[in-house]
């Protein structure tokens, strides 16, 4: 769920400032951003408790610091967003950690943010870090890992990596009155974990080389650990004072039960096939209502991973996929697609830029829920090339098989050498009761942000 700003978070986030004071001094690098959007909804919210329309006022804060040590340098990042209209807060130490290199081998013990994938629309093979939203629209924003990584450079066959990630974080849960969420508001005390180990593994390999006439980068994955997308379980949750604690622990685990000894083969929706292998005590608390809710329950999974990535002209044609291994079900997600550069089209000194791709996932009702399974994603943006930087995108999902659609469009241009403007607006249509999506039919909005940049 947000995190409340302490007293003492907010020390820290003092202290960046403090060093900013004394960069030169103590031979620091300091930098960092402050944002305020204003962000307008055009209806009211659709999932209980929800926000009405109006405006929410979105604060952010970046800091960051970097310095050199005698074999290697240091880095820290945190950042934090405050909603002033819901009074929720975000905040995050992204990064932490030290790093240095010994000849072609390189190393990194802290925390860190690491970000697989080659496609605009989703990254299916993107796993290390959680998600962590910060009130952001998109995925990109993740949570800190804890990590040691160890990496070696060679010149004919690319780069080799190797990450041992300690300590497993929990999704940052939006609260109930928050909006751009899906139904799901866990309780976040009773979560689950198919066999929590406090260390999952990832290796990675990365090369580029020359291709017929272009050139092709591709990078090899394999991840093993604990899923960072939770399956979302009916249980005891937000125990009520008529309900014991004992009951709520015994309706857990059976819960918990009945979905790891699912069969296969149904298409019904998750909540229906555990409700019907629940013993029947089970069934009676869940029909009740009273105490029930979701439960977040982490699966261990095994994930291979492969990007492609091929530039040939004005042309990059681009594949990722991921085929993951559960102990319910192994399933497939992938995407394709090509990015076109038309330069110059309007002969005005500017660069215009077109993107398509098309997103496959195999997944059943009893993995985590994805509104990202059979649709189309196409983008258009021209970039002015002007002393502004200014740039003006639009962009399309369409779901083929229930007819879907989000759209978006984005104007941004600087405002001075230190600030930038963004204005956007985002329109969603999805009325598909089995479709995820459906839960963001009512938040449609404008967005108008600015950012400063130090």
């Amino acid at each position: 769920m947000r995190r409340i700003l302490k007293p003492w978070k907010v020390g820290i986030c003092g202290l960046g400032v403090a060093l900013a004071s004394s960069a030169t001094a103590q031979n620091i690098t300091f930098e960092g951003e402050a944002g305020l959007i204003a962000r307008s909804f055009l209806h009211d919210g659709k999932l209980p408790e929800q926000s009405t329309q109006g405006t929410h006022t979105i604060a952010s804060l970046r800091l960051a610091a970097s310095g050199d040590l005698s074999f290697g340098r240091w880095v820290t990042e945190l950042n934090g967003s405050n909603d002033l209209r819901l009074g929720t807060q975000s905040f995050d130490v992204t990064k932490a950690y030290v790093e240095g290199r010994a000849g072609r081998l390189r190393y990194l013990i802290g925390s860190d943010v690491v970000h697989w994938g080659v496609t605009e629309a989703a990254n299916p093979v993107n796993i290390i870090n959680q998600y962590g939203s910060f009130f952001e629209t998109d995925e990109e924003q993740r949570l800190g890992q804890p990590m040691a990584v160890l990496s070696f450079d060679t010149q004919t066959y690319g780069s080799f990596s190797f990450l041992a990630l300690a300590g497993f974080r929990e999704q940052d849960y939006a609260t109930a009155s928050e909006r751009l969420r899906f139904n799901a508001v866990p309780d976040d005390s009773r979560t689950m974990f198919e066999d929590k180990d406090d260390l999952d593994i990832a290796l990675r390999h990365t090369h580029t080389f020359s291709f017929a006439e272009g050139s092709l980068d591709y990078g090899l994955s394999f991840f093993s650990g604990t899923d960072r997308q939770p399956v979302y379980l009916p249980g005891c949750s937000f125990r009520s004072s008529t309900v014991s604690e004992a009951t709520c622990t015994a309706i857990n685990a059976d819960i918990r039960g009945a979905y790891e000894n699912l069969g296969q083969g149904s298409d019904d929706p998750l909540a229906q096939q555990v409700f019907d292998a629940a013993n029947p005590a089970t069934q009676g608390f869940l029909a009740s209502g009273d105490s029930v809710g979701s439960i977040a329950y982490y699966q261990n999974i095994h994930q291979v991973g492969l990007e492609l990535a091929y530039t040939t002209g004005d042309w990059q044609l681009k594949f990722e996929g991921a085929q993951k291994f559960t102990d319910r079900e192994d399933y497939f997600s992938g995407v394709v697609g090509a990015e076109y550069s038309f330069g110059d089209a309007f002969r005005t000194g500017g660069d215009l830029r077109a993107a398509a791709e098309y997103i496959y996932d195999g997944r059943s009702s009893r993995q985590p829920q994805t509104f990202l399974d059979n649709d189309l994603f196409a983008t258009i943006r021209y970039d002015f090339n002007d002393f502004r930087d200014t740039t003006i995108a639009m962009s399309g999902l369409y779901d083929v098989h229930t007819d879907s659609n989000v759209l978006n469009v984005n104007l941004s241009f600087r405002l001075s050498d230190s600030a930038r403007m963004e204005l956007s607006s985002t329109f969603v249509d999805a009325d598909d009761p089995e479709d995820p999506l459906t839960s963001l039919d009512g938040d449609d909005f404008f967005e108008l942000g600015v950012k400063y940049f130090f």
